[in-house]
């Protein structure tokens, strides 16, 4: 891939994972590794984050790399290769060992059996311009941070269709922020972050925007341009301000919200996920559970016998 194939990719409004899904495919074809089992792709503004299982054994050579590239080994034990920079580095890699390559790196990869691996690539201005992600070059090395991520990110992958968008563009906030800040040689030198909250007016306008657009997918670059700031710094000072993120915040929000439907007038369990603003009844049902200890039907039947 080259870099201006992903700066659209992961900066397209519309839905861009089939184009880049279709263009992997391609390349495997190229050099002559056979397809995968399965390959789940999520491209949203600031990541493209790819999902695969069961990649039979081979070697690609790959172009330029358009942004910071994290794998993610998902096997139990996976034999690698890695050439770049006219180095070369052999390693059996563990479940979740990681591997991280800047952006500009040409690199080569051999591994001798079936795969399971999580690939992340991060534009260099995920953060805004004033804040470029440059990483340093890791060939073998493990994050529990990292990997709480990752986790999160394959949870909403396997979704398809089902995933919640602003959640992907949460965790892609918080993982390019984690790269900034823990493995990039652009820290030292780049302006310092904003310390400060959303004012009082700033914050009531997108709480009312919010709470009026509850029932449908907000984006998380919506709610920063209410509040005139770029999505990164409206994560910080929505959370200075609220004590939460825009993503806990909403869920909350949407949990209240189906109380609220719960106990008023007999509505199926999807009606009043629609309505809440989930996009689809499983997702609901699990997020209603953590939030409140009891199903959607358990906490319904509870208020009807209440009454």
């Amino acid at each position: 891939m080259t870099e201006s194939s992903l700066a659209s990719l992961t900066h397209a409004p519309v839905n861009p994972e089939s184009v880049y899904r279709d263009q992997w495919l391609t390349l495997l074809d190229k050099n002559g590794v056979r397809r995968p089992t399965d390959l789940l792709v999520i491209a949203a503004p600031g990541i493209v984050a790819q999902l695969t299982r069961g990649e039979p054994s081979g070697s690609l050579k790959l172009d330029e790399s358009p942004g910071s590239v994290l794998m993610v080994n998902l096997s139990p034990v996976q034999a690698l290769r890695q050439v770049r920079n006219q180095r070369s580095f052999v390693s059996h890699m563990l479940n979740w060992d990681m591997t991280l390559m800047p952006i500009g790196t040409r690199s080569e990869w051999s591994w001798n059996s079936t795969c399971d691996r999580f690939d992340v690539i991060i534009p260099p201005d995920a953060l805004g311009e004033e804040h470029q992600i440059e990483t340093v070059d890791r060939f073998l090395f493990r994050d529990a941070n990292l990997r709480g991520l990752c986790r999160e990110l394959c949870r909403e992958i396997i979704l398809r269709d089902r995933a919640d968008r602003l959640h992907i563009e949460m965790l892609a906030i918080e993982m390019a922020e984690l790269l900034f800040c823990e493995y990039s040689t652009s820290y030292e030198r780049a302006k310092a972050i904003p310390k400060g909250g959303l004012t009082r007016n700033c914050a009531k306008k997108v709480i009312e925007y919010a709470e009026a657009n509850l029932a449908r997918g907000l984006t998380l670059r919506e709610l920063a341009g209410i509040a005139q700031l770029s999505a990164h710094h409206f994560v910080r000072m929505f959370k200075k301000t609220l004590g939460v993120t825009p993503y806990q915040y909403l869920l909350e929000r949407r949990v209240e919200r189906a109380k609220d439907l719960l106990r008023g007038k007999r509505v199926s369990l999807a009606e009043v996920a629609l309505s809440s603003g989930f996009g689809s009844q499983s997702h609901f049902t699990s997020a209603f559970h953590r939030a409140v200890g009891a199903t959607p039907a358990e906490f319904q039947r509870l208020v009807r016998k209440a009454i």
